[in-house]
């Protein structure tokens, strides 16, 4: 987000934003409980309460350091990735509730040495020789084209999408400036897929 709060701001300068990272189930019932006016949530539940709007799709990767042993892999399937340690987010994501779906369709177990809400500690773990980490692609895209990560493509996420939806309370109006930025948050998304 912060290339679209970047320009957003150099266009609208007086607006205040007060930004929260928070899992998928914290930012619905920030929405429901009126904390937040938007949110930007990864496979939101669905709840008569909430809108939602697609904004784009995107699949988890496995990233791992360059001197991992799965580095120089084209793709690589889930057994394979049982052997290492993973580092994965909280339950409570969207993210996290995908992966455990599909690592429970296919019987695989994982070896899980780190549960975090930090995408950033996630991947600075990911750096190291032997850990990894599953995350969205776009996610880990800096540091792929910085070398500090391979993003490996998982065979069996590539049927499960994660989707980017915008989500709000049903019925309540928005902001101008919200609905501003939602916008240009899509216009950022459609560039980027």
């Amino acid at each position: 987000m912060a290339p679209v709060l970047h320009e957003f701001h150099m266009r609208h300068p007086n607006v205040l934003f007060t930004v929260t990272m928070s899992s998928t189930d914290e930012t619905v019932e920030a929405l429901i409980n009126g904390m937040a006016e938007i949110g930007l949530v990864v496979n939101p539940p669905e709840r008569d309460t909430i809108a939602v709007t697609e904004i784009f799709r995107d699949t988890i990767v496995a990233a791992v350091a360059p001197t991992h042993a799965l580095a120089r892999r084209n793709v690589i399937s889930l057994p394979e990735l049982a052997d290492f340690p993973l580092i994965l987010t909280e339950t409570s994501f969207g993210l996290r509730q995908q992966i455990d779906r599909i690592l429970a369709h296919h019987s695989v177990g994982p070896n899980i040495f780190c549960v975090t809400n930090s995408l950033a500690l996630s991947k600075g773990i990911a750096c190291f020789d032997r850990e990894c980490t599953l995350l969205p692609r776009f996610a880990v895209q800096q540091e792929v084209a910085a070398g500090t990560l391979c993003a490996i493509p998982v065979t069996e996420f590539n049927d499960y999408p994660l989707v980017f939806c915008f989500c709000a309370l049903r019925g309540r109006s928005m902001t101008p400036a919200a609905k501003a930025f939602v916008d240009d948050v899509i216009e950022f998304c459609r560039r980027y897929s």
